[in-house]
């Protein structure tokens, strides 16, 4: 059994895999450090190589590096985060929360809403002329032959020493998205990852134990 407490506690590349997995965490906060643009292209080959339905590959990778298209989005999810109390009330109470994981959370959330543009690079992941296994891009199913892809991308950022956190916050701005991107209607935006040396360190995450979600052979 993995050893959480083991791990580093760093931000260094690193080749093995089982380090990845585990200390691959949600990433909120950048250094002021452009990633170059190989790096981002071996995340993307990453990605490309996850399996989808009938081998469609049905997916559109969108990379934002250039400083004002991430302004531009940055300013609308900012702009929608100022104008929906629910969700500056949720966020500012979560950042007076007496539990730090919770608080750490949801002050790192709150910055993400309001200073996006500081990460370096946006992956926004398209699906794109999706045939499998269901043609419908609402579906449940067919983040079955996207999100794997996503995953991919997570894990060889985490690799190379890159932070990222997944989020599914593009739905919030999906017409100011789709015009800035200039996306075809075919097109469908199923997450929005900014990606960028991290300033904070990857470590072990907290998740339920093996034996509280793991059953042999039958649920009961």
């Amino acid at each position: 059994m993995m050893d959480r407490a083991a791990l580093p506690h760093d931000r260094e590349p690193t080749d093995d895999v089982w380090e990845v997995l585990f200390t691959q965490r949600a990433i909120r906060y950048w250094q002021d450090k452009p990633v170059p643009r190989a790096l981002l292209e071996q995340v993307i080959s990453a990605a490309s190589q996850a399996p989808s339905g009938e081998n469609s590959q049905p997916w559109i990778f969108i990379v934002v590096d250039e400083q004002s298209q991430r302004a531009q989005i940055g300013t609308a999810l900012r702009e929608l985060y100022n104008r929906t109390t629910p969700l500056r009330a949720m966020f500012d109470d979560g950042a007076k929360s007496d539990d730090l994981s919770q608080r750490l959370m949801l002050t790192g959330a709150r910055a993400f809403f309001t200073s996006l543009e500081k990460a370096p690079a946006l992956i926004i992941p398209c699906l794109y002329r999706l045939s499998s296994p269901t043609p419908d891009p609402a579906s449940l199913l067919a983040g079955s032959s996207i999100y794997l892809a996503v995953q991919n991308a997570l894990l060889s950022a985490r690799a190379l020493g890159l932070g990222t956190v997944m989020s599914t916050a593009h739905i919030l701005i999906d017409q100011p998205l789709r015009r800035i991107l200039s996306l075809p209607a075919d097109a469908f935006p199923v997450a929005l990852i900014p990606i960028g040396y991290p300033a904070v360190n990857f470590g072990p995450t907290r998740r339920k134990k093996v034996h509280e979600i793991l059953k042999w052979n039958t649920w009961s």
